[in-house]
């Protein structure tokens, strides 16, 4: 599924890798499907605000604790920022999920909502051929989704060795413990 270069190699949307395998198509969909649900719900409920407050949930479902959405958490799969190797936060959740929000802001009009298939059709591409499932609001955002049991802070074993970003681990601050060690 995921495209070649013609000499053997697999690239990715994320030009430096990951160090994380990624998460199962499957899960995504449907957490995704679970989030886009609760939005139809506000815009449902409350018909005069319901689509902003619909949208603005989108925007920020994967800053909630440990970076998973609702359907994320329902799921057992959680949103990360690649570099820092921490959960999503509320910058990184908005502009990775601004695609999918823009789309449920025009599916809910019946005209504008035919522009908003192609946009949902391209993200799950994204996510079905990328060897590591990311969609184009991961790649501004330079976030990853993983299974919820991958350690943040480790390295998971990966199928593609060639994808892994070579990050250090942060360090712990040895220094007071030093000048402790010396003084005793």
């Amino acid at each position: 599924m995921a495209s070649g270069t013609g000499n053997g190699r697999v690239r990715s949307a994320r030009r430096g890798g990951s160090p994380y395998p990624r998460a199962d198509v499957w899960p995504r969909v449907l957490a995704k499907a679970a989030d886009l649900l609760v939005a139809i719900l506000f815009a449902w409920i409350v018909p005069s605000v319901g689509g902003v407050l619909g949208i603005v949930y989108l925007l920020l479902a994967d800053a909630m604790p440990n970076g998973q959405s609702p359907g994320k958490r329902l799921l057992g799969i959680k949103a990360v920022h690649v570099p820092t190797r921490t959960p999503c936060n509320a910058r990184q959740s908005v502009i990775r999920n601004f695609p999918i929000a823009v789309a449920f802001g025009l599916a809910l009009n019946p005209i504008l909502a035919l522009v908003a298939v192609p946009i949902v059709l391209f993200e799950l591409y994204m996510v079905a051929t990328d060897p590591l499932g990311v969609r184009i609001g991961d790649v501004f955002a330079d976030t990853q989704v993983i299974d919820g049991k991958v350690p943040l802070e480790t390295t998971a074993p990966v199928q593609n060795a060639s994808m892994l970003r070579k990050l250090p681990l942060p360090r712990p601050d040895v220094g007071d413990v030093e000048a402790q060690t010396r003084s005793s």
